[in-house]
């Protein structure tokens, strides 16, 4: 099979099905692939949605067979001839269920990724049914260019990767910038919607003026019909470890949060990197775990004026907050990708150890939804605090940062 495949010229037509797609067999429904040199030595990867998920997800009018991939033999076959195995490893935890299948990457790959800077082709193949003599389905890969993030080769790199995004761009410039504050580097929209094109807006203007330090994942599977098994997510699992195979190799930690979302290193810790060096420094760890600070609004059915007021930052709007931190999960968590393998959305879930930081060094500032008012834990009458500290400590410097972004573009509304 594989001198077959391999006499296929680059650009020769054929009727596989190229990811993200349905394979040609109806067994593995795959959203994404990508190559990390860290993964498992140096490995593809492709991400898939676990098999019991498939009816749920794919049109009601496609059949499809699925099989628990360790019930496949299959096989990675790359353009020039070279054949290697698939390992997999089917990942529940609760009700967040994916599926990955790594493939070592031959030395022929290798060299087109990383010393050629080339896409190259890979197909994979099945060989569980004997009669079938064509690959199953194929891909087409690249690697993410690594841009300069310091002149300080010292300096560790912080990449923030957001939860699938769905119509929320306006509160994305807010957040990037209070992050870049805190010392993150680089940011990955995953983006599902985009239909009023202020997302588009946003990406060019931060390509003109900060090149390579957002990235845009199109993460959208519309002409395949998809729907989430669960509906409040976009395959958020799986775009989670999408961004640790992308990014892995190109950022020291990664996370992925929401919107709502903010990382606030607290006094005497002016950014995230001054946090992480003098508490963790070299240390291998897998992750640092970071509970929710729900911050709520003053009335439990109803915005104050100041609230609804979408002309202010998002750390100006919510002054009130529970008093403790939420301690029954719906945490989220920095990670190092050289020291995991397999994750959920609140935490690490197959890597090195979990480490829980002091609460008066580090939160995770969680805003009550940003569009209307919603009941968050803590925020009961008379359970919450009025803080400020958030608003004072960076809503100055957030602004100041907009308005230099926005200088040469004040007749669009980006905030």
């Amino acid at each position: 099979m594989s001198i077959v495949v391999a006499a296929w010229p680059e650009n020769a037509e054929d009727n596989i099905p190229t990811v993200p797609c349905l394979s040609a067999d109806g067994h593995l429904l795959v959203l994404s692939v990508g190559a990390s040199r860290i993964r498992y030595g140096v490995s593809l990867t492709f991400v898939v949605v676990y098999p019991t998920d498939m009816k749920t997800v794919l049109p009601k009018n496609i059949s499809t067979n699925s099989l628990s991939s360790n019930q496949q033999s299959l096989w990675c076959i790359f353009s020039d001839g070279s054949v290697t195995p698939v390992y997999n490893y089917d990942s529940k935890y609760s009700s967040e269920r994916v599926s990955l299948l790594d493939c070592p990457l031959s030395q022929f790959a290798k060299d087109q990724l990383w010393k050629l800077n080339q896409t190259i082709r890979v197909y994979l193949a099945l060989t569980t049914t004997k009669d079938r003599k064509i690959p199953i389905l194929k891909a087409f890969v690249s690697v993410p260019i690594v841009s300069v993030i310091s002149s300080n080769s010292s300096q560790e790199s912080f990449t923030l990767c957001t939860s699938p995004l769905h119509n929320k761009g306006k509160y994305l410039v807010q957040w990037i910038e209070f992050h870049r504050l805190v010392g993150f580097s680089k940011f990955v929209i995953y983006n599902t919607t985009d239909t009023n094109n202020h997302l588009s807006t946003i990406i060019n203007i931060y390509t003109r003026k900060y090149p390579g330090l957002v990235d845009v994942v199109q993460w959208n599977f519309s002409t395949l019909g998809l729907v989430d098994a669960i509906s409040s997510r976009y395959f958020q699992v799986e775009a989670l470890h999408d961004c640790l195979i992308r990014y892995g190799d190109q950022s020291e930690w990664l996370g992925m949060i929401d919107l709502d979302e903010y990382i606030v290193p607290l006094h005497p810790y002016t950014t995230i990197v001054d946090y992480v060096h003098e508490n963790f420094g070299r240390r291998i760890i897998g992750s640092i775990n970071l509970r929710s600070q729900f911050f709520c609004s003053k009335n439990s059915d109803s915005y104050t004026a100041e609230e609804n007021d979408t002309n202010r930052l998002t750390i100006e709007r919510f002054r009130f907050r529970a008093r403790n931190l939420y301690e029954s999960g719906r945490e989220k968590y920095l990670y190092r990708p050289r020291f995991v393998q397999y994750l959920s959305i609140h935490e690490q879930l197959v890597g090195l150890s979990k480490e829980q930081p002091l609460e008066n060094h580090i939160t995770l500032a969680h805003y009550i939804s940003m569009s209307q008012p919603r009941t968050m834990p803590g925020c009961g009458t008379n359970e919450y605090v009025k803080d400020t500290s958030i608003r004072d400590r960076f809503a100055h410097a957030v602004k100041t940062a907009i308005a230099a972004l926005t200088s040469k573009h004040r007749n669009r509304t980006i905030l």
